[in-house]
């Protein structure tokens, strides 16, 4: 174990945690191959793909602060493995494939810790992806790159960005992964208060409607009807539609899946924030109490950020016992 342990620490530059260390050894196969100096195989790829898969799965349910240090680890031994271990075209393929998702996952992180567009950290995945072979990788990536450009305030970059992994999947992938580009277009359309966002939410639920029954990406599970729902629910949002986007982020909640622990905070944030303008101060308070449940679970400033914004608003209420019995627990709460 110790000699295992010092060849992973050498692999991965010093960065290697004692989680991913864990995983690895737990497959004594994957890790001798990792660690022997012989041509890494099926079960070393293998494993370091799961690793990749259980962190988004991880994310969905704690945010981005508790993978931000394993996706760091996890990279840099697979970094580490690419340019030091043989291994088959077909192999090497793959593992530039986990790479370019879990640098993907690092940079969407670092947006829902810090509030962060990590450009190079984006650029690192579209590379990885290109040197994979996959453009549809490549693709989910500039997804998520535009997800971090228009929460950044970069809403024209965001659309091209978008627009170009559209071009990119078109016709060459499944109706889920399509569905998704067209929505995150969609987005950062409306923040440029571009109607044609309507559009491309009536494109990507079509689009998702056929989706069924064919071989997704193992990384495009979490886009389903409750994910557009909520693009749809935050565009109307943007643009000033309370009603709509209030009535929006309530259906989200009858289709998401509780296991999104993240993403439903997030968006409960936002039906307490469309329910308050439409002056209902005593349902945006109870909604806002919902999400803050939520948020007391996870690591995420994009869940807390808008009920900050939201204990702000509610200062003038001042007078009104649901603002004051929110401001003073999201203040203990989020002061934490």
């Amino acid at each position: 174990m110790d000699t295992t342990r010092r060849e992973l620490v050498l692999i991965a530059g010093g960065t290697l945690t004692a989680t991913l260390l864990a995983w690895i050894t737990a497959d004594p196969v994957a890790a001798g191959q990792m660690t022997t100096g012989e041509r890494l195989g099926e079960a070393a790829v293998a494993r370091v793909e799961g690793r990749a898969a259980a962190l988004r799965h991880t994310d969905d349910a704690d945010g981005g602060a508790v993978i931000l240090e394993e996706t760091s680890s996890a990279l840099a031994l697979v970094a580490g493995l690419l340019r030091n271990r043989s291994y088959k075209d077909h192999h090497g393929a793959r593992l530039y494939g986990v790479a370019s998702d879990l640098a993907r996952q690092r940079a969407a992180a670092m947006l829902d810790v810090h509030g962060d567009c990590a450009d190079g950290t984006f650029n690192t995945a579209l590379r990885a992806a290109r040197m994979a072979g996959d453009d549809t990788l490549g693709a989910n990536c500039l997804n998520f790159w535009t997800v971090s450009a228009y929460n950044t305030g970069r809403y024209a970059d965001a659309e091209a960005m978008a627009s170009t992994g559209l071009a990119a999947v078109r016709g060459r992938s499944t109706p889920r992964v399509e569905a998704m580009l067209t929505s995150r277009r969609g987005r950062a359309r409306a923040h440029l208060g571009d109607a044609r966002c309507w559009q491309d939410f009536d494109r990507a639920e079509a689009l998702l409607a056929k989706a069924e029954g064919h071989p997704d990406p193992d990384w495009a599970y979490w886009f389903d009807e409750a994910e557009l729902a909520g693009a749809r629910a935050s565009s109307h949002r943007d643009l000033g539609q309370s009603g709509p986007a209030a009535d929006g982020f309530a259906r989200v909640h009858d289709l998401i899946d509780p296991v999104h622990v993240r993403t439903t905070a997030l968006y409960t944030a936002r039906q307490a924030d469309a329910l308050l303008d439409q002056g209902e101060v005593e349902r945006a308070c109870a909604t806002a109490h919902r999400a803050l449940d939520l948020t007391e679970e996870i690591s995420s400033h994009r869940s807390t950020g808008p009920l900050l914004d939201l204990t702000e608003r509610l200062g003038r209420f001042k007078t009104t016992p649901a603002a004051r019995d929110f401001r003073e627990r999201a203040h203990a709460v989020l002061a934490a």
